[in-house]
């Protein structure tokens, strides 16, 4: 692995280590100069929707914790400048949380993303966002309600009220098969598979409800055409899919930062592909 700095709106490889951080027992904290600054910028390395989504508490218990401060997300202009390609994962999960004070084009000096964070061998499955926040001078008291969080907007939440209510009449669930289904690696794996396939058929019979379903492959060729379909929602605006994902009465998936997205408001299990989680650990998800 890389380990980056961003100085300047510029990208720096600095170094190849096998792990990312500081270890808890020789920890390196972000500066006070820094902080006393009261701007701060969130980055993430990583550019995927549930990358950004599992840090999405930040900026809320960065407000708790330095009340005067300003807490900007990287535009997509701004992340084109870093990585050359305009990502908008940040802007999707961003719109809308009232504890953010815009989106970002760029920013002088350091900025203190993901791989800046501090962790612990004696207690491994620990949250990216509480690692980093460690980082940030924070105490475990301070960082405890670490879930992902959400904001729609009225219009979104309309719409996403008018769909579950046209094709469920009450209770349902959510199934997600994502590209990463019986994979190691990015590679298909038969032992990985099976796990998935028994972990989530199990909970499927367990749970006799609609599903609102978003697969990466046509349902009728895997193993869960079964379900009860309510509606595939793979072509709904991806926000207004988390809404309905957070209004079920279960989410299902295999191993999937998407899922993870909704935690805080419904019940979510997933079949485990990495073993340990480590920083991919969110709080409150089931394991399978």
């Amino acid at each position: 692995m890389i380990f980056n700095r961003i100085v300047d709106n510029e990208l720096h490889n600095l170094y190849e280590t096998d792990t990312i951080g500081f270890d808890i027992k020789d920890p390196s904290y972000i500066p006070d100069e820094y902080l006393e600054q009261q701007k701060f910028v969130i980055m993430r390395t990583a550019q995927g929707i549930g990358d950004w989504g599992v840090i999405s508490a930040m900026p809320r218990l960065l407000k708790q914790k330095y009340p005067e401060c300003k807490v900007y997300i990287p535009s997509s202009v701004l992340l084109d400048r870093i990585y050359g390609t305009p990502y908008e994962h940040s802007q999707t999960i961003f719109y809308g949380n009232p504890y953010i004070d815009g989106f970002c084009d760029g920013a002088p000096g350091d900025i203190f993303h993901d791989q800046y964070r501090v962790y612990d061998n004696d207690n491994i499955d620990t949250p990216l966002v509480e690692q980093m926040l460690k980082f940030w001078q924070f105490e475990e008291h301070e960082y405890a309600d670490s879930q992902p969080e959400l904001y729609w907007s009225q219009e979104e939440k309309q719409l996403g009220d008018h769909i579950i209510s046209k094709f469920t009449d009450g209770e349902y669930g959510c199934l997600l098969l994502s590209q990463r289904l019986g994979t190691q690696n990015g590679k298909p794996d038969e032992e990985t598979y099976k796990r998935d396939v028994a972990n989530i058929t199990k909970v499927l019979k367990e749970n006799d409800l609609p599903y609102f379903y978003w697969s990466s492959y046509p349902l009728d060729g895997t193993p869960f055409n079964f379900i009860n379909k309510a509606l595939n929602i793979r072509h709904i605006n991806i926000r207004v899919q988390l809404y309905i994902k957070a209004r079920a009465k279960l989410n299902i998936s295999n191993q999937c930062g998407t899922n993870h997205l909704v935690v805080r408001y419904s019940n979510c299990i997933e079949s485990q592909r990495q073993f340990p989680l480590a920083h991919n650990f969110v709080k409150g998800e089931v394991y399978l």
